[in-house]
């Protein structure tokens, strides 16, 4: 090889290579697209700049997809080395700038669960490894930040709408807690349940892909043909404390928040009896929480925080 043909190969970029590597093995662009979460456009100019550089058609177009060349197939094992290579390497750059590293770590969050998980990687230990965690209200626009990179990763209920990213379940709720003013008229009654609940102004704290649309209590009270008489809907955590202060409503919510209410003395927090919370999640939808994140080679955190977030999430949902 002479030293002009060496210079152009030590060019060639890391993700190029990587494009090479699905292609390989997937035969077809698009899915390579996919995986890497990018553009078909981008993959066709990398490919381009392949076949360039080594001088090589490197894929033959046929009915079944794209063929490799007798180059790429002697190509094929050394890229899928260096790869390998390159993505260890920042592995263990990630892993040793954790504890002071000053980049922060972006992550939505369902509102569902937004304070108990900040309460959870707020802890000194946590942060020793993580860094600096922001947390942001997942909302309508969140898949698009992530897939542009404005946000890391998100936690949320439902795989991603786009199909670029990646979701991953991560455990499902095991139990709800219902939680109103401490005064107010449904602790009178020695026993909580349902029926109960629909005499009063019902709250619903909206998560999006799971009771945005309808709350499985709502549906619950249509399939036994009783009328809530007054429903109201909020999308922050913060306007649904004031709601339930101020309105006398009463409202489910997540477990594993309750935990962070501990010191909120006008507010009273108790789990739902496992048999009435049967009969709430019985045929409608039970809350689901997923990792939504970009493709392996764009994201920008270590397999250890990425660990260490999923276990967070996992010791919360499962109360």
């Amino acid at each position: 090889m002479d030293i002009k043909a060496l210079k152009e190969i030590s060019e060639l970029d890391i993700f190029s290579l990587m494009v090479f590597k699905l292609i390989y093995e997937t035969g077809f662009a698009n899915l390579a697209a996919r995986q890497l979460s990018v553009s078909a456009p981008k993959i066709s100019r990398c490919l381009t700049t392949l076949r360039l550089t080594f001088d090589d058609e490197l894929f033959y177009r046929r009915q079944q997809g794209l063929k490799p060349t007798a180059l790429a197939e002697h190509l094929y094992l050394p890229i899928c080395d260096f790869c390998e290579s390159a993505m260890n390497i920042e592995r263990i750059a990630c892993e040793g700038n954790n504890t002071n590293s000053s980049k922060v770590l972006n992550i939505a969050v369902t509102p569902i669960i937004m304070t108990s998980l900040s309460m959870s990687l707020g802890r000194e230990e946590i942060m020793e490894q993580l860094g600096k965690v922001r947390i942001h209200m997942w909302d309508e626009n969140t898949e698009e930040q992530i897939h542009q990179g404005d946000i890391d990763l998100g936690i949320n209920f439902g795989p991603a709408a786009i199909s670029e990213l990646e979701s991953e379940v991560i455990g499902t709720s095991l139990s709800t807690s219902i939680i109103a003013r401490r005064n107010h008229s449904i602790w009178d009654s020695s026993h909580i349940s349902l029926d109960n609940v629909a005499n009063h102004h019902f709250l619903i704290l909206e998560g999006k892909g799971f009771n945005d649309k309808l709350d499985p209590f709502q549906i619950f009270c249509r399939q036994l043909g009783v009328e809530l008489p007054n429903v109201s809907r909020v999308k922050s955590i913060e306007e649904w404390f004031c709601h339930l202060l101020t309105m006398r409503s009463i409202s489910f919510m997540s477990t594993a928040e309750s935990n962070a209410l501990v010191n909120f003395t006008d507010l009273r927090v108790e789990k739902l009896p496992a048999y009435e919370r049967q009969k709430l999640v019985g045929n409608s939808l039970i809350p689901e929480y997923n990792l939504i994140e970009r493709g392996l080679p764009y994201r920008r955190y270590c397999e250890t925080s990425r660990k260490i977030i999923l276990d967070s999430v996992l010791e919360l949902v499962v109360q």
